[in-house]
């Protein structure tokens, strides 16, 4: 009797809890009512990022019937500007948004100009993982990890550029697993694995996502991932022989777990905050949301509120090991070309520029955050280049992005 007198007990609590919840969270609705919310996209308009803020925002001002939710595009810094600005917004559940998971790097190396603390924010959701995924090109002889790790000779790592992702899990993995290796950078998207056709690279390293793509297009092959849901291909985690090797794949792990990430600032009201993550979830789970998804190709696997918290303070923190390698990311600089000539073309407002340089058109990309642009001597921007003036290109090699370009004309 006694037993079932305990459960009972039990019962009625979780009942009473699941109803306060309830009651918080109607509250908490009630007050958005006639309210205009700022959802924060952390990138520049286009692109994922700037899809799944889009998406969110325009699907949890449905499940706050007379709510409105303006989106705002806040890019700089590596996503670093735009977090700053949700951190700092008041904590009325007004404002919040979407960023990089990259963030929390930012957080672990301390890096200059980071002022949010990932653990303090009111999370919402997560939602996608996207394991770290190794591939080789389709006629490599490197057909495993295994072969990887067995390679005598220096293999060719491909990166976009110095502390992006890929540069990151390339670095840590080969220092880690002690696999001889030079990182080349420049090459992001598609460019890696027609760089592997070419013989340039011999390995890159990024999303499940985009490695299964590129292997569809039949280019290359999958030949390991950190976790991860291909069929055949080891997982690069049971090769982990020493502490270090075994902490670098469980922080890759950890990252490839956490993916599209949306939070707001810290101390939010408990019922604003219930009522937020019971909408966003509402709105994640609606066959609506899962349908405009799949008609942009893209898969949800979410997470939501505290369990989205306790993912985020499990990657922060890191041993002293982990953190000393990947510090030695900021000393690392990129040996540079520069090419000189007239502008023939520019693209997309300016974040890409051709120039003919001895007799051969080159182009670059320009990025608004990382590189430094300059026209007649002064600080400018990427759109006010113009076709006709004479350009110099900074970079690690024709196509890639350029670490400053100096214009006059």
């Amino acid at each position: 009797m006694k037993i079932q007198a305990a459960v009972a007990g039990s019962c009625a609590a979780l009942i009473g809890m699941s109803g306060a919840i309830e009651a918080q969270a109607a509250d908490g609705a009630a007050y958005y009512k006639g309210k205009t919310a700022t959802w924060i996209v952390t990138s520049s308009p286009g692109g994922g990022h700037d899809f799944w803020g889009r998406l969110l925002a325009r699907h949890t001002e449905k499940a706050l019937p007379g709510s409105k939710f303006v989106v705002q595009n806040r890019p700089g810094a590596g996503h670093i500007l735009g977090l700053n600005l949700i951190y700092a917004a008041k904590p009325n559940g007004l404002t919040m948004g979407n960023f990089t998971t990259g963030v929390a790097l930012a957080q672990i190396l301390g890096r200059k100009g980071m002022r949010a603390d990932l653990t303090k924010m009111s999370w919402l959701v997560k939602l996608a993982s996207e394991p770290r995924t190794m591939i080789a090109g389709r006629d490599s002889p490197y057909k495993t990890f295994e072969d990887v790790l067995k390679a005598k000779k220096t293999l060719r790592f491909s990166a976009s550029g110095v502390g992006s992702g890929s540069y990151m899990d390339s670095f840590m993995l080969a220092t880690s697993f002690g696999i001889p290796h030079k990182i080349i950078t420049g090459y992001s998207g598609s460019q890696a694995p027609l760089a592997m056709m070419r013989g340039e690279i011999d390995l890159w390293i990024g999303s499940e996502d985009s490695a299964e793509a590129y292997v569809r297009s039949g280019r290359v092959r999958a030949i390991g991932q950190v976790g991860g849901n291909i069929k055949g291909v080891q997982d690069i985690r049971k090769f982990a022989k020493t502490k270090q090797a075994e902490a670098v794949t469980r922080l890759m792990y950890s990252m490839g777990q956490l993916s599209r990430i949306a939070a707001g600032p810290p101390n939010i009201p408990s019922d604003r905050l219930t009522a937020l993550r019971a909408a966003i979830k509402a709105a994640v789970t609606s066959k609506a949301f899962q349908a405009d998804a799949t008609r942009a190709k893209r898969s949800t696997e979410p997470a939501f509120g505290d369990d989205v918290r306790k993912m985020v303070v499990e990657l922060i923190k890191q041993p002293p090991e982990i953190v000393a390698m990947m510090k030695k990311l900021e000393k690392v600089e990129v040996q540079m070309m520069k090419h000189v000539g007239p502008v023939t073309q520019i693209k997309r407002g300016g974040r890409q520029v051709f120039i003919k340089h001895q007799g051969k058109e080159v182009s670059t990309r320009i990025s608004g955050s990382r590189t430094t642009v300059t026209i007649n001597g002064k600080a400018d921007k990427r759109k006010n280049i113009k076709a006709g003036m004479t350009c110099t290109f900074t970079y690690p090699r024709p196509g890639a992005e350029s670490k400053r370009v100096d214009c006059r004309g």
